[in-house]
C-alpha cells in the first residue's frame, strides 16, 4: 500500500475505532440502567406478599431484563473483539505509513 492509501486507511480505522468505543460506552450505560431497574423491581417485590400476582409480573419483568442484559453482554463482546481487530490493523497501517515515509523521504548522498 502506498503512503496515501495507508493514510486513508488509518483515518478510516481511527473513525471506526471511535464508533466502536462509543457503542461500547452506550452498552455499558444501558447495562447500568438495567441493573438499577432490576434492583428496583426486586425491592418492589420484597414489599409484597409472595403469592400476589403482581410479584409474578415483577419477576417476569426482572427475567426479561436479565435476558436483555445477557444480549448486551454478547453485543459488547462482539464490539470489543472488533475493537481489538481494528487496533491490530491500525498498528499495521501505521507501520505501512512509517515505512512509506521512510522510503519516500530518505536521501542518499553519494560521492
Amino acid at each position: 500500500m502506498g503512503l496515501i492509501a495507508s493514510s486513508f486507511r488509518m483515518m478510516y480505522l481511527t473513525a471506526y475505532k471511535i464508533t466502536l468505543e462509543t457503542k461500547i460506552q452506550w452498552i455499558a450505560s444501558a447495562k447500568m440502567e438495567l441493573v438499577a431497574s432490576s434492583d428496583e423491581i426486586m425491592s418492589l417485590g420484597n414489599d409484597l406478599d409472595p403469592e400476589n400476582p403482581a410479584v409474578k409480573q415483577l419477576e417476569a419483568r426482572r427475567d426479561k431484563l436479565i435476558i436483555l442484559e445477557k444480549k448486551l453482554d454478547l453485543q459488547m463482546e462482539e464490539y470489543q473483539t472488533r475493537l481489538k481487530m481494528v487496533d491490530t490493523e491500525l498498528q499495521s497501517a501505521k507501520g505501512a505509513v512509517d515505512s512509506a515515509i521512510e522510503s519516500s523521504f530518505s536521501y542518499s548522498f553519494g560521492r
